[in-house]
């Protein structure tokens, strides 16, 4: 009878059985060869033994509600991307690998717990920041590029945004460590570094990490008047000119993925995106909610998509799955391979355009009439403000007309 007992016990225990990722906050890092980016995450238990995870960068809460566990490991997709972490765990650390299916990319991922995001190691103190910076990326370089950063100082904590003209870096958070700066950004499909050191002679001056092996400098100097060029007036179109070649805006699907004959009569706003930007995913959520408030007027949105990890049918499970997990009530069409030439190649007037996402707006009878370049998300504060703004006002004119 004991022996049995004991039998019983045993695959009790050990039969399929999981444990619990210890609940509160946690430091995470993917590790690059020659750096490491520094994120926080939080774990809880909200209604089930299914760990709830957040992922904390500034003001942003991003929550993780479909990780699964079995035994000693755990798999977290980093939806709607096509990008997940696997990890083993205890009741300290874990470790696993960040894996970004979409570039058939795998980079190593650690975790501990109750660790902050960044440690401050200077003694000395650290300076009070001015909220807007200009900065220069690659300043000697013929690939130099203009930002302007947005932040926000609390103590030695400081979080905010860069805004460029491929649309903003989303959310960082870090600290001012001495006469350093120690920034951060993990949003499920990227994870950036920015640090910088400052000099009363040059001002600041550092490394933008964007991925392995791919970083560049960077130097800034506090300026109110920074400014970038405006998204909608990087592209001119002349009014009654232009129209879209249609087949080439859904060639990743083949012939006739699109009749152009269900918008006419209808502002159509088509968007050029990848479900691999977290930038496109930023201007995704506001089509959504924007076209839920505007469905009955006279208006429709087209979205094409192009794919880093291309194949056709790749591309149209992406497109099925990013369009269930965000909810999205408007046209989808697999545009092709991930290229900014190739993105542009159904508006003869452009040669490529700037960046994923980009707007081109026609008019009701299916000219192009405007272009938005770059966008400016929801960590930009008054920019996302003002694009809602202009957007709207662009709409109402041409609805009008």
């Amino acid at each position: 009878m004991k022996y049995l007992l004991a039998v019983s016990c045993a695959i009790i225990c050990f039969s399929g059985y999981s444990q619990l990722i210890k609940p509160g906050q946690w430091q995470g890092e993917i590790h690059y060869s020659d750096a490491s980016i520094p994120f926080t995450f939080e774990v809880g238990y909200p209604t089930d033994e299914v760990p709830e995870i957040t992922l904390i960068n500034g003001k942003e809460r991003r929550v993780i509600s479909n990780s699964t566990i079995e035994g000693d490991s755990i798999s977290i997709p980093l939806d709607p991307f096509d990008v997940e972490i696997r990890a083993k765990f205890s009741a300290m650390d874990m470790r696993g690998n960040y894996l970004k299916h979409y570039r058939n990319a795998s980079r190593s991922f650690s975790a501990a717990f109750g660790k902050p995001r960044m440690m401050k190691k200077s003694v000395r103190p650290s300076p009070v920041i001015e909220e807007r910076w200009a900065i220069t990326f690659s300043p000697s370089s013929s690939g130099m590029s203009r930002g302007v950063g947005l932040f926000k100082q609390k103590g030695n904590v400081v979080s905010g945004t860069i805004m460029t003209e491929v649309s903003d870096y989303r959310y960082f958070e870090g600290i001012l460590d001495g006469d350093s700066i120690k920034l951060s950004c993990f949003d499920g499909a990227h994870a950036f570094g920015f640090y910088g050191k400052w000099s009363p002679d040059a001002g600041w001056a550092g490394m933008m990490i964007y991925d392995d092996g791919y970083a560049e400098p960077w130097t800034a100097t506090y300026d109110k008047e920074a400014e970038l060029k405006d998204p909608f007036e990087m592209v001119e179109v002349e009014p009654g000119k232009e129209k879209p070649y249609y087949d080439l805006l859904g060639a990743g699907e083949g012939k006739d993925a699109i009749d152009p004959l269900k918008y006419d009569g209808q502002v159509l706003i088509i968007q050029l995106f990848g479900t691999w930007c977290p930038n496109s995913h930023d201007q995704t959520t506001y089509l959504v909610n924007w076209y839920e408030k505007n469905k009955a007027r006279d208006v429709a949105i087209l979205a094409s998509s192009f794919e880093a990890n291309y194949s056709q049918e790749y591309g149209l499970e992406r497109l099925d799955d990013y369009k269930e997990m965000n909810g999205i009530p408007y046209d989808m069409v697999l545009g092709g391979r991930l290229s900014k030439t190739g993105a542009a190649m159904p508006f003869p007037f452009m040669k490529r355009i700037e960046a994923f996402p980009t707007l081109v707006i026609l008019d009701k009878q299916g000219y192009v009439r405007y272009v938005h370049s770059y966008f400016n998300g929801p960590a930009t504060g008054e920019y996302y403000q003002a694009f809602d703004r202009r957007f709207n006002e662009i709409v109402d004119q041409l609805l009008a007309e």
